[in-house]
Protein backbone atom coordinates (compact mmCIF):
# COMPACT_ATOMS: atom_id res chain seq x y z
CA UNK A 1 0.00 0.00 0.00
CA UNK A 2 1.27 3.43 -0.91
CA UNK A 3 2.08 5.67 2.04
CA UNK A 4 -0.17 8.67 2.63
CA UNK A 5 1.93 11.81 2.02
CA UNK A 6 2.79 14.02 4.96
CA UNK A 7 0.95 17.35 4.69
CA UNK A 8 2.52 19.32 7.53
CA UNK A 9 6.05 19.25 8.90
CA UNK A 10 7.85 21.19 11.63
CA UNK A 11 11.27 22.71 11.00
CA UNK A 12 13.53 24.01 13.76
CA UNK A 13 16.64 26.04 12.91
CA UNK A 14 18.68 27.87 15.55
CA UNK A 15 15.91 27.37 18.10
CA UNK A 16 13.17 28.81 15.89
CA UNK A 17 10.34 26.44 15.02
CA UNK A 18 7.78 26.80 12.26
CA UNK A 19 5.13 24.58 10.74
CA UNK A 20 5.03 24.22 6.97
CA UNK A 21 2.20 22.75 4.90
CA UNK A 22 3.47 20.69 1.97
CA UNK A 23 1.48 19.42 -1.03
CA UNK A 24 -0.26 16.07 -0.71
CA UNK A 25 -0.42 15.86 -4.52
CA UNK A 26 0.29 17.93 -7.63
CA UNK A 27 -3.30 19.15 -7.28
CA UNK A 28 -2.26 21.26 -4.28
CA UNK A 29 0.15 23.35 -6.33
CA UNK A 30 -0.79 26.69 -7.83
CA UNK A 31 -0.35 27.04 -11.58
CA UNK A 32 2.79 29.11 -10.97
CA UNK A 33 4.36 26.43 -8.75
CA UNK A 34 3.26 23.67 -11.12
CA UNK A 35 4.96 25.36 -14.06
CA UNK A 36 8.06 26.16 -12.01
CA UNK A 37 8.52 22.60 -10.75
CA UNK A 38 7.73 21.04 -14.10
CA UNK A 39 10.27 23.23 -15.84
CA UNK A 40 12.80 22.33 -13.15
CA UNK A 41 12.30 18.61 -13.64
CA UNK A 42 12.07 18.29 -17.42
CA UNK A 43 13.89 19.89 -20.29
CA UNK A 44 13.25 17.58 -23.28
CA UNK A 45 10.01 16.21 -24.79
CA UNK A 46 8.75 12.91 -23.47
CA UNK A 47 10.98 12.63 -20.40
CA UNK A 48 8.11 12.87 -17.95
CA UNK A 49 6.64 9.62 -19.28
CA UNK A 50 9.88 7.61 -19.26
CA UNK A 51 12.27 9.01 -16.67
CA UNK A 52 12.22 7.28 -13.25
CA UNK A 53 15.11 8.94 -11.43
CA UNK A 54 15.83 12.60 -10.79
CA UNK A 55 18.89 14.41 -9.51
CA UNK A 56 19.00 15.30 -5.84
CA UNK A 57 19.88 18.88 -6.77
CA UNK A 58 16.57 19.38 -8.58
CA UNK A 59 14.56 17.74 -5.81
CA UNK A 60 16.32 19.80 -3.17
CA UNK A 61 15.63 23.04 -5.05
CA UNK A 62 11.92 22.17 -5.15
CA UNK A 63 11.90 21.36 -1.42
CA UNK A 64 13.68 24.62 -0.59
CA UNK A 65 11.04 26.55 -2.54
CA UNK A 66 8.16 24.83 -0.76
CA UNK A 67 9.76 25.16 2.68
CA UNK A 68 10.99 28.73 2.05
CA UNK A 69 14.55 27.76 2.97
CA UNK A 70 17.35 29.74 1.35
CA UNK A 71 21.00 28.64 1.32
CA UNK A 72 21.72 30.71 4.44
CA UNK A 73 19.03 28.77 6.33
CA UNK A 74 20.56 25.47 5.19
CA UNK A 75 23.97 26.63 6.39
CA UNK A 76 22.51 27.54 9.80
CA UNK A 77 20.80 24.15 9.98
CA UNK A 78 24.07 22.37 9.25
CA UNK A 79 25.90 24.53 11.81
CA UNK A 80 23.32 23.54 14.45
CA UNK A 81 23.90 19.84 13.73
CA UNK A 82 27.68 20.24 13.91
CA UNK A 83 27.41 22.16 17.18
CA UNK A 84 25.06 19.60 18.73
CA UNK A 85 27.34 16.71 17.74
CA UNK A 86 30.40 18.46 19.16
CA UNK A 87 28.63 19.03 22.46
CA UNK A 88 27.54 15.37 22.77
CA UNK A 89 30.40 12.99 23.61
CA UNK A 90 28.13 10.01 22.91
CA UNK A 91 27.17 11.17 19.40
CA UNK A 92 27.29 8.22 17.00
CA UNK A 93 27.63 10.26 13.82
CA UNK A 94 29.34 13.48 12.86
CA UNK A 95 27.43 16.73 12.68
CA UNK A 96 27.76 16.73 8.91
CA UNK A 97 26.25 13.24 8.66
CA UNK A 98 23.47 14.16 11.08
CA UNK A 99 22.63 17.17 8.91
CA UNK A 100 22.50 15.09 5.75
CA UNK A 101 20.25 12.52 7.44
CA UNK A 102 17.84 15.19 8.70
CA UNK A 103 17.86 16.91 5.31
CA UNK A 104 17.05 13.60 3.64
CA UNK A 105 14.10 12.99 5.96
CA UNK A 106 12.70 16.48 5.47
CA UNK A 107 13.17 16.25 1.70
CA UNK A 108 11.19 13.02 1.52
CA UNK A 109 8.43 14.40 3.73
CA UNK A 110 8.20 17.49 1.52
CA UNK A 111 8.01 15.78 -1.88
CA UNK A 112 6.19 12.55 -0.96
CA UNK A 113 2.94 13.87 -2.43
CA UNK A 114 4.62 14.54 -5.78
CA UNK A 115 6.96 11.57 -6.23
CA UNK A 116 7.01 7.83 -5.60
CA UNK A 117 10.05 7.22 -3.39
CA UNK A 118 11.46 3.69 -3.37
CA UNK A 119 14.57 1.88 -2.18
CA UNK A 120 16.28 -0.49 -4.62
CA UNK A 121 17.88 -3.80 -3.63
CA UNK A 122 21.27 -2.11 -3.80
CA UNK A 123 20.17 0.49 -1.27
CA UNK A 124 19.83 3.37 -3.73
CA UNK A 125 16.75 5.61 -3.65
CA UNK A 126 14.69 6.24 -6.78
CA UNK A 127 12.13 8.96 -7.40
CA UNK A 128 9.31 8.64 -9.94
CA UNK A 129 6.72 11.24 -10.82
CA UNK A 130 3.26 10.69 -9.36
CA UNK A 131 0.47 11.13 -11.87
CA UNK A 132 -1.98 12.85 -9.53
CA UNK A 133 -2.61 16.25 -11.15
CA UNK A 134 -6.30 15.72 -11.95
CA UNK A 135 -7.28 19.38 -11.43
CA UNK A 136 -7.25 21.04 -14.85
CA UNK A 137 -4.48 23.69 -14.97
CA UNK A 138 -6.01 25.35 -18.05
CA UNK A 139 -9.84 25.16 -18.08
CA UNK A 140 -9.83 27.30 -21.25
CA UNK A 141 -7.42 28.48 -23.92
CA UNK A 142 -7.58 31.76 -25.82
CA UNK A 143 -6.27 31.86 -29.37
CA UNK A 144 -6.05 34.84 -31.72
CA UNK A 145 -5.25 33.90 -35.34
CA UNK A 146 -2.80 36.05 -37.23
CA UNK A 147 -4.34 38.74 -39.41
CA UNK A 148 -4.56 37.87 -43.08
CA UNK A 149 -1.99 39.45 -45.38
CA UNK A 150 -3.08 42.73 -46.89
CA UNK A 151 -5.60 43.54 -44.15
CA UNK A 152 -5.38 45.42 -40.88
CA UNK A 153 -8.45 43.81 -39.47
CA UNK A 154 -7.68 41.91 -36.27
CA UNK A 155 -8.89 38.35 -36.16
CA UNK A 156 -11.39 37.51 -33.43
CA UNK A 157 -10.01 35.72 -30.38
CA UNK A 158 -11.33 32.18 -30.08
CA UNK A 159 -11.95 30.51 -26.72
CA UNK A 160 -11.58 26.75 -26.45
CA UNK A 161 -12.87 24.90 -23.40
CA UNK A 162 -11.46 21.80 -21.75
CA UNK A 163 -13.25 18.90 -20.11
CA UNK A 164 -13.72 19.08 -16.35
CA UNK A 165 -11.31 18.00 -13.65
CA UNK A 166 -10.49 14.27 -13.74
CA UNK A 167 -12.11 14.13 -17.22
CA UNK A 168 -15.31 13.94 -15.22
CA UNK A 169 -17.69 14.95 -18.01
CA UNK A 170 -16.52 13.03 -21.09
CA UNK A 171 -18.34 10.32 -23.01
CA UNK A 172 -17.09 6.78 -23.62
CA UNK A 173 -16.53 7.76 -27.27
CA UNK A 174 -14.29 10.64 -26.22
CA UNK A 175 -12.47 8.49 -23.68
CA UNK A 176 -11.64 5.88 -26.30
CA UNK A 177 -10.62 8.55 -28.81
CA UNK A 178 -8.27 10.35 -26.41
CA UNK A 179 -6.81 7.21 -24.81
CA UNK A 180 -5.90 5.88 -28.25
CA UNK A 181 -4.21 9.15 -29.24
CA UNK A 182 -2.25 9.29 -25.97
CA UNK A 183 -1.07 5.70 -26.24
CA UNK A 184 0.03 6.33 -29.84
CA UNK A 185 1.90 9.43 -28.70
CA UNK A 186 3.74 7.42 -26.03
CA UNK A 187 4.63 4.73 -28.54
CA UNK A 188 5.82 7.04 -31.33
CA UNK A 189 6.86 10.22 -29.45
CA UNK A 190 5.34 12.05 -32.44
CA UNK A 191 4.21 15.48 -31.21
CA UNK A 192 1.48 15.62 -33.84
CA UNK A 193 -0.50 13.07 -31.79
CA UNK A 194 -0.21 15.34 -28.76
CA UNK A 195 -1.51 18.24 -30.88
CA UNK A 196 -4.46 16.14 -32.02
CA UNK A 197 -5.17 14.95 -28.49
CA UNK A 198 -5.34 18.53 -27.19
CA UNK A 199 -7.51 19.51 -30.17
CA UNK A 200 -9.93 16.76 -29.17
CA UNK A 201 -9.96 17.86 -25.53
CA UNK A 202 -10.28 21.61 -26.18
CA UNK A 203 -13.34 22.62 -28.17
CA UNK A 204 -15.46 25.74 -28.77
CA UNK A 205 -18.49 26.50 -26.65
CA UNK A 206 -21.96 25.44 -27.65
CA UNK A 207 -24.25 28.36 -28.55
CA UNK A 208 -25.02 30.67 -25.64
CA UNK A 209 -28.75 30.25 -25.06
CA UNK A 210 -30.97 30.62 -22.03
CA UNK A 211 -31.56 26.87 -21.93
CA UNK A 212 -27.84 26.15 -21.95
CA UNK A 213 -27.16 28.68 -19.20
CA UNK A 214 -30.05 27.43 -17.05
CA UNK A 215 -28.79 23.84 -17.31
CA UNK A 216 -25.14 24.91 -16.83
CA UNK A 217 -24.46 23.44 -20.27
CA UNK A 218 -25.69 20.04 -19.03
CA UNK A 219 -22.29 19.55 -17.46
CA UNK A 220 -20.15 20.16 -20.55
CA UNK A 221 -19.93 23.49 -22.33
CA UNK A 222 -17.96 22.18 -25.30
CA UNK A 223 -19.30 21.41 -28.73
CA UNK A 224 -19.72 17.64 -29.19
CA UNK A 225 -16.82 15.63 -30.53
CA UNK A 226 -18.82 13.01 -32.39
CA UNK A 227 -20.08 14.41 -35.66
CA UNK A 228 -17.60 17.30 -35.59
CA UNK A 229 -14.36 15.35 -36.03
CA UNK A 230 -13.55 17.30 -39.21
CA UNK A 231 -12.78 20.36 -37.07
CA UNK A 232 -10.02 18.57 -35.13
CA UNK A 233 -7.36 19.22 -37.79
CA UNK A 234 -8.07 22.95 -37.69
CA UNK A 235 -7.71 23.08 -33.90
CA UNK A 236 -4.59 20.91 -33.90
CA UNK A 237 -2.84 23.66 -35.89
CA UNK A 238 -3.69 26.06 -33.05
CA UNK A 239 -2.24 23.66 -30.50
CA UNK A 240 1.14 23.74 -32.25
CA UNK A 241 1.38 27.45 -31.35
CA UNK A 242 0.94 26.93 -27.60
CA UNK A 243 3.82 27.67 -25.26
CA UNK A 244 5.82 24.41 -24.90
CA UNK A 245 5.46 24.32 -21.11
CA UNK A 246 1.70 24.88 -21.37
CA UNK A 247 1.47 21.96 -23.80
CA UNK A 248 3.45 19.67 -21.53
CA UNK A 249 1.51 20.53 -18.41
CA UNK A 250 -1.75 19.79 -20.25
CA UNK A 251 -0.34 16.41 -21.29
CA UNK A 252 0.73 15.73 -17.69
CA UNK A 253 -2.79 16.58 -16.52
CA UNK A 254 -4.34 14.23 -19.09
CA UNK A 255 -1.88 11.47 -18.17
CA UNK A 256 -2.87 11.89 -14.52
CA UNK A 257 -6.59 11.70 -15.32
CA UNK A 258 -6.01 8.62 -17.46
CA UNK A 259 -3.99 7.01 -14.65
CA UNK A 260 -6.83 7.65 -12.18
CA UNK A 261 -9.46 6.17 -14.52
CA UNK A 262 -7.36 3.09 -15.30
CA UNK A 263 -6.61 2.56 -11.60
CA UNK A 264 -10.32 2.84 -10.74
CA UNK A 265 -11.25 0.12 -13.27
CA UNK A 266 -8.55 -2.57 -12.98
CA UNK A 267 -10.82 -5.32 -14.28
CA UNK A 268 -11.29 -3.45 -17.54
CA UNK A 269 -7.70 -2.43 -18.18
CA UNK A 270 -5.66 -5.17 -16.48
CA UNK A 271 -7.53 -8.44 -17.06
CA UNK A 272 -5.08 -10.14 -19.40
CA UNK A 273 -6.76 -12.77 -21.50
CA UNK A 274 -10.30 -11.77 -20.50
CA UNK A 275 -13.12 -11.14 -22.93
CA UNK A 276 -12.78 -7.42 -22.17
CA UNK A 277 -9.21 -7.48 -23.40
CA UNK A 278 -10.30 -9.26 -26.57
CA UNK A 279 -12.78 -6.44 -27.21
CA UNK A 280 -10.15 -3.78 -26.53
CA UNK A 281 -7.91 -5.70 -28.94
CA UNK A 282 -10.35 -4.61 -31.65
CA UNK A 283 -9.87 -1.02 -30.51
CA UNK A 284 -12.38 1.14 -28.71
CA UNK A 285 -14.74 0.66 -31.63
CA UNK A 286 -14.91 -3.00 -30.64
CA UNK A 287 -15.69 -2.03 -27.05
CA UNK A 288 -18.53 0.26 -28.15
CA UNK A 289 -19.99 -2.35 -30.50
CA UNK A 290 -19.86 -4.96 -27.74
CA UNK A 291 -21.69 -2.73 -25.26
CA UNK A 292 -24.23 -1.62 -27.88
CA UNK A 293 -24.90 -5.19 -29.01
CA UNK A 294 -24.10 -4.24 -32.60
CA UNK A 295 -24.22 -1.12 -34.79
CA UNK A 296 -27.95 -0.42 -34.34
CA UNK A 297 -27.56 1.16 -30.90
CA UNK A 298 -24.02 2.45 -31.31
CA UNK A 299 -24.96 6.16 -31.19
CA UNK A 300 -26.84 5.73 -27.92
CA UNK A 301 -23.85 4.11 -26.25
CA UNK A 302 -21.20 6.43 -27.71
CA UNK A 303 -22.73 9.52 -26.11
CA UNK A 304 -23.08 8.05 -22.63
CA UNK A 305 -20.77 9.02 -19.78
CA UNK A 306 -17.67 6.84 -19.82
CA UNK A 307 -18.29 5.52 -16.29
CA UNK A 308 -21.43 3.70 -17.43
CA UNK A 309 -19.50 1.75 -20.05
CA UNK A 310 -16.55 0.94 -17.78
CA UNK A 311 -18.89 -0.19 -15.00
CA UNK A 312 -20.66 -2.48 -17.48
CA UNK A 313 -17.31 -3.94 -18.60
CA UNK A 314 -16.27 -4.48 -14.97
CA UNK A 315 -19.55 -6.31 -14.28
CA UNK A 316 -19.00 -8.44 -17.36
CA UNK A 317 -15.50 -9.31 -16.16
CA UNK A 318 -16.95 -10.49 -12.84
CA UNK A 319 -19.47 -12.68 -14.67
CA UNK A 320 -16.70 -14.29 -16.75
CA UNK A 321 -14.58 -15.25 -13.75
Amino acid sequence: MEEVPVTKITIEISGVKRDVTVPSSWNDLSLRSLLLFYETMFTTPGDEFTQSAFTMVKLLSMAQYMLKLDNAALASWEADCISNAAADPDALVSGEDAFLDELHQVLHATISGLFIIEKTESGATTYALKYNRTVNPYPSLHYTPKAEKGTRKMAKTQVLYAPGDSLGNITIYELGYTFTLFETYLETQDESFADTLMAVLYRPSRPLTRKEKDSNWSGDRRMPLRGYEAKIIERSKMMKTLDPMCRRVIMFWFASCRHAIVSAHPKVFSSAGSDNQKEIGYGWGGVLLSIAGGPAHLNEVADQHYSNALTWLSMKADQNQ
